[in-house]
């Protein structure tokens, strides 16, 4: 490579790096973090009163004799019984606060704590999903997102804020980002670029109307794998731009329904 042109790549990449703290801090409407934080709270309420309404909390961690750590975790033991219930009253609370904006701080600790404490008792209940709860929570603990629109906000006005730094956004966009672009990178193996376990848990669905017939064919686990595949590693980049954000969406948006109606993921 000539000399000239690696001199210039050399200052490009200068120049960003030292553009790069004024943009990670450069102020943006908050407007969204509340939103997140909100919708995220309603989730971990719907999540919880889950378990207590179906009362998987006996059926997963009082009535086993055994539960099955994650490594290194084995310290990590179910409250007894009353005080388990308790847990996940405490949780919905928690729920609520974050919701709310209420000390928001506290509660969003405490949520991510709690949350990961009933993730981390049982293995053998392992959902990817909560996994990302576990991490997302964990993100929430120091995100401005009760500067405005929250009960904090409204009780001490000197903590109010219209705006967020421009991190705290591209810091909850690159953990969902990760997420849809690992999956990608996961399915790249020889099993499902043959279409398995799709073909299996397809031929499973027969029954469904109007395309269970459909669902026992070669060809369509094959879209169904190679689609899942693209989407996921193209979901992130095409999020950010502004042009394909709007289609991106309703094709994610398409995706998660289908798979919501075709499979019991959780």
């Amino acid at each position: 490579m000539p000399a000239g042109t690696v001199r210039l790549w050399t200052d490009r990449l200068t120049a960003a790096a030292q553009r790069l703290p004024d943009r990670l801090f450069a102020p943006l409407d908050a407007a969204s973090l509340v939103y997140f934080r909100v919708l995220f709270g309603a989730l971990m309420l719907v999540i919880t009163w889950r378990y207590i309404d179906h009362d998987w909390i006996r059926d997963y961690f009082i009535e086993p004799d055994y539960n099955f750590t994650y490594l290194g975790f084995d310290w990590v033991k179910p409250w007894p019984d009353t005080w388990l219930y308790i847990h996940f009253y405490g949780l919905a609370l928690l729920s609520i606060f974050v919701i709310l904006g209420i000390l928001y701080r506290l509660s969003a600790l405490l949520l991510a704590v709690g949350f990961t404490y009933i993730f981390l008792l049982e293995q053998a209940r392992y959902l990817n999903h909560y996994y990302l709860i576990c991490l997302v929570s964990l993100v929430m603990i120091f995100l401005p997102a009760h500067r405005t629109l929250s009960v904090d906000a409204r009780l001490r006005p000197a903590l109010r804020r219209e705006t967020a730094p421009a991190w705290c956004i591209w810091l909850l966009r690159l953990q969902i980002g990760l997420v849809y672009f690992y999956g990608g990178v996961a399915k790249i193996n020889w099993d499902w670029l043959d279409g398995w376990p799709l073909r299996i848990w397809l031929a499973r669905r027969t029954h469904k109307a109007l395309i269970g017939p459909l669902l026992d064919e070669t060809w369509v686990a094959l879209l169904f794998s190679y689609s899942g595949l693209l989407i996921d590693l193209v979901a992130f980049p095409l999020l950010l731009w502004n042009r394909t954000r709007v289609p991106m969406l309703a094709i994610l948006l398409l995706f998660h329904l289908t798979n919501a109606h075709l499979f019991s993921i959780g």
